[in-house]
């Protein structure tokens, strides 16, 4: 008898197992069973299938799939794989699903929670380190106040070394404090003081190629390329860096800051000190925020802007710091505008931690595969490797803040750990900041939603932040996931494809070994102090009351509003039935006349349109958005362009 709850029940599968039928690909194609058995494969392995590939139909990919499973799992010799699905593949796969379903003992430990030496391979070691202080700050304003003091601290011989996907040189730090200079102004100073500044910032092909104007934004290419040269010509060290796979980029938001005063420092997260990210958990839009300009006559309207980023101090700041340096020193040419840069030292480490903790933290990375990065061809993907784990040891609540909730590797995990009771909570943005693409976001995000929910739909809670006096959006920026009130995952990676296989991306797995006797759902739990307080702060300031009212957290879900209600500023919305429809051609028709307003468009149109192999003739009066008619698949080519997923 068939013991997991995907496959319990099913009389085709109880047959099967009873070795009294197979799974045939001309008998059973389309049978309900070709599911169940193609989201065992998936939760195995999430790349054994394309993307959603539990589609019910028993074709080509799924032979394959099934084949691997019995050379690679069954130890069948190749030369005897035939692809029906018998008893041996029904039984195996059923063993391997009930034990994913099983709900995991109790966790107090972070070797519980954080991947091990073994877990995390290489990369990094100690896998993880203890004794380290993180403050997480919920929105810009506080993690902007503690930049500056830090800043302000540093004097001749220390050093700053900063990473970004965007810096916006006129941004403040303190707005709110009249003459506050912007970033920009800050860090020449430094450098005219003798502080020794480098700075890494994302060199896209709208920054590399001669592309300036207009500002595009949600893009980093013009304030990128203002800002290096602004530092350049100041005589700091900074480079545009466009050693990225296909379709990626450098997404890290990072700086450590080493002060002889202070002690060293790191600062992680989802926020870059660019326009817009400044706010603070009232969202009531203050007239200091400093704003993104209209585009194409278009108004870019975020009227508040929701994110977190981590302070970090302890021993972390040193590998924070090696993961920096790693791709300073790679000796790959950065981009067609700067030359390698002179490598920095090892032994301008960060010295000792000045300030310790009670958190053990562990540094995660995405890097692309494929030889991308010379000094890691292989690539790194411990960011999905550490969600992984943290996922499936919950088990009672996942807590999860993204911008984006696409398609990605952890879909499956999600979805299992729904099944097998856990609540999952989603805040995401409402609409997407780039408005021609509104309608491919919500297609992707609705897909990984129905996906999700597919196990156990009563147990998937979905929502966005609108201002509390208003249904202007907060848009959801942050990158956050915190579960059963003992683990924090934080930094820059998004749940989607891009973030978990493409992008370069840093992020922080946080165990609190300050335990604490809680609740959860009434029953006593222990849990990490830290973790409580910024889950307990966090849902505090969506719901416009009191964390003190967020001790326990089922208790707390209890009190988020139902499907079509709002509290505070959360509004909750149901997982669609159907996936919206999208125009793909007509998307990528106005994508391609946006990209006909910059200077040189000539220029970069061919680097869009690159992989297409398009045969491109430009005229300079020409309609770019006919092209769009030239792309055999323009839904594959965009969905490509916006979640890319690289394969090794």
């Amino acid at each position: 008898m068939l013991t997991c709850t995907l496959f319990a029940g099913d009389a085709l599968l109880e047959s099967i197992a009873n070795d009294q039928d197979r799974i045939s690909r001309t008998r059973h194609r389309r049978d309900p069973a070709v599911r169940k058995v193609q989201i065992a494969l998936l939760d195995r392995d999430p790349n054994c299938l394309p993307q959603f590939g539990a589609d019910g139909d028993y074709g080509d990919e799924t032979a394959g799939a099934v084949a691997r499973f019995k050379i690679e799992v069954l130890g069948v010799p190749p030369a005897e794989v035939i692809d029906d699905v018998g008893p041996l593949t029904v039984l195996k796969l059923d063993e391997l699903q009930a034990a994913a379903e099983r709900p995991p003992a109790p966790s107090v430990t972070p070797e519980e929670w954080l991947l091990t030496d073994a877990e995390l391979g290489p990369f990094r070691s100690p896998a993880f380190t203890r004794d380290n202080m993180v403050a997480f700050f919920v929105d810009a304003e506080g993690y902007y106040n503690l930049l500056a003091d830090r800043l302000d601290a540093l004097r001749a011989g220390d050093r700053l070394l900063f990473a970004g996907w965007r810096f916006s040189p006129e941004q403040l730090l303190r707005p709110t404090v009249a003459g506050s200079p912007g970033i920009l102004d800050r860090l020449r100073a430094l450098r005219a003081d003798g502080v020794v500044v480098r700075v890494l910032l994302y060199g896209s092909h709208f920054s590399t190629l001669p592309v300036r104007r207009p500002r595009v934004p949600t893009m980093p290419s013009k304030d990128n390329f203002d800002f290096r040269t602004g530092l350049v010509d100041a005589g700091a060290e900074a480079i545009l860096d466009a050693r990225v796979g296909d379709f990626g980029s450098h997404h890290q938001k990072c700086a450590v800051v080493q002060g002889a005063a202070e002690g060293p420092c790191a600062f992680l997260g989802g926020i870059d000190v660019c326009l817009d990210r400044w706010d603070n958990g009232a969202h009531v839009d203050p007239p200091v925020r400093q704003r993104e300009p209209d585009f194409l006559g278009k108004k870019i309207f975020t009227p508040g802007w929701h994110d977190v980023q981590c302070a970090v101090f302890g021993p972390a700041v040193g590998q924070i710091w090696q993961s920096l340096v790693q791709r300073w020193n790679d000796p790959t040419r950065p981009s067609r505008i700067d030359a390698t840069p002179a490598p920095i030292p090892q032994s301008e480490a960060p010295g000792p931690p000045t300030r310790t903790g009670t958190q053990a933290v562990q540094v995660l990375r995405t890097l692309t595969c494929k030889g991308v990065y010379s000094f890691l061809p292989g690539g790194e993907f411990t960011v999905t490797a550490a969600y992984r784990k943290a996922i499936h040891r919950a088990r009672h609540y996942i807590y999860i803040e993204d911008q984006y909730l696409w398609p990605s590797p952890l879909v499956e995990d999600l979805r299992d750990a729904t099944g097998r009771g856990v609540q999952l909570i989603l805040v995401t943005a409402r609409d997407f900041d780039a408005p021609g693409l509104k309608d491919a976001h919500e297609a992707l995000r609705t897909e990984a939603l129905q996906r999700i929910a597919s196990a156990a739909p009563a147990n998937v809670h979905c929502f966005h932040l609108e201002q509390a006096a208003s249904s202007a959006q907060i848009y959801v920026h942050a990158k956050l996931m915190i579960v059963d009130d003992q683990y924090v995952a934080a930094g820059s990676a998004n749940l989607n494809f891009r973030s978990h296989t493409t992008d370069s991306e840093l992020h922080l797995g946080v165990f609190d070994t300050d335990l604490a006797d809680g609740t959860m759902g009434g029953t006593p739990h222990r849990v990490g102090v830290s973790v409580r307080d910024l889950r307990a702060q966090i849902w505090g300031e969506h719901l416009n009351e009191d964390p003190a009212l967020h001790q326990d957290p089922l208790a707390g879900l209890a009190r988020m509003p139902t499907t079509g209600g709002k509290t505070g500023h959360l509004v909750s919305f149901p997982v669609s039935a159907q996936v919206p429809a999208v125009d793909w051609r007509e998307t990528v028709r106005e994508l391609l006349r946006t990209i006909q307003h910059m200077e040189n468009w000539q220029l970069l149109a061919p680097v869009v349109l690159g992989p297409l192999s398009l045969p491109l003739t430009l005229a300079p009066d020409m309609d770019l958005g006919v092209l769009a008619d030239a792309i055999p698949d323009p839904e594959s080519f965009l969905r490509r362009l916006l979640n890319p997923h690289t394969i090794c």
